[in-house]
């Protein structure tokens, strides 16, 4: 998310989905345009996810998955 309250906006779009969402500033090697927040969830499939912000109007940033100590984007 670009801004603490779209991570905001995006948790309680996904509660409301049955999907619990944790906001955390964004990891640094995720983190190369400044200031940014991200959401972490797990038990659901991220284009679930991306298709539930979507129909609500949010435009996500892409989707990351931990791998070990590194991050790998979700192609979807």
């Amino acid at each position: 998310a670009r801004s603490v309250t779209q991570a905001q906006r995006m948790v309680a779009v996904l509660e409301g989905k049955g999907i619990r969402s944790t906001i955390l500033r964004a990891p640094a090697a995720l983190n190369q345009k400044g200031c940014s927040y991200a959401l972490r969830f797990g038990g659901t499939e991220p284009e679930k996810v991306r298709q539930i912000l979507l129909a609500a109007g949010i435009r996500p940033l892409p989707i990351y998955k931990k791998t070990g100590q590194s991050y790998e984007e979700v192609v979807l």
